[in-house]
């Protein structure tokens, strides 16, 4: 029976290679997987994976590029929201929650390359990939500046909070993959995005709600 995409349809040629690649790099490794490998896992002709990508590491990348184009969207959508920043980050928890455990071994091969990126791809790619860690640290810093401009939270150098932020849900999606049994990621993400945002809020905007 031919393999369907999530939406029940026949995988495409591109979508086979991709899921080729992705099985035999986070089982191989990448210097260990051949092109020749990944067309026979797809079941197609070499040259139908040249005809997509000009090489492996071109692939690679786009996996990569897969799983980080999800990840910017969801922040710039969340980044866009005149919400409170608590419903906001609760939010965000949940959809992060979900990409992760849809994405999981997308989740893992990233992991791997940012580990190896710089064995792995040429200083092309790694620009790229740098520029869209710049898009996430952004779309974090514009939450972090409407929730000062509201007044919800302390006049903190957005920048800053942005890359903690950042490097605590990095943290926990890392720890997750590693005790994923044990680790439920959704509610990790909850506990500790209502832990940053107790730190930063406002205790005047706080006492003014109360009263």
């Amino acid at each position: 029976m031919p393999a369907k995409n999530r939406k029940g349809n026949e995988l495409s040629t591109e979508e086979r290679i991709k899921d080729a690649a992705l099985k035999l790099f986070s089982k191989k490794g990448f210097y260990q997987t051949s092109t020749t490998e990944i067309a026979r896992e797809a079941g197609v002709g070499k040259g139908s994976l040249y005809w997509h990508w000009q090489s492996k590491e071109d692939l690679a990348f786009s996996l990569v590029s897969d799983m980080l184009e999800l990840f910017v969207g969801i922040l710039k959508d969340f980044a866009e929201k005149n919400q409170p920043m608590l419903q906001i980050l609760e939010e965000l928890a949940r959809s992060l929650g979900d990409l992760y455990e849809r994405e999981k071994e997308h989740c893992r091969l990233l992991w791997k390359f940012r580990a190896d990126r710089h064995y792995i791809f040429t200083s092309e790619y790694k620009n790229k990939v740098a520029r869209y860690y710049e898009e996430i640290r952004n779309a974090i810093t514009r939450m972090i500046m409407n929730a000062i401009e509201k007044g919800e939270i302390l006049a903190v150098d957005p920048d800053y909070a942005a890359l903690f932020i950042l490097g605590t849900t990095e943290g926990i999606e890392l720890e997750w993959l590693e005790n994923e049994e044990s680790f439920p990621i959704k509610r990790a993400l909850e506990d500790a995005y209502k832990i940053i945002l107790k730190g930063l809020r406002n205790d005047e905007c706080e006492r003014s709600e109360d009263q």
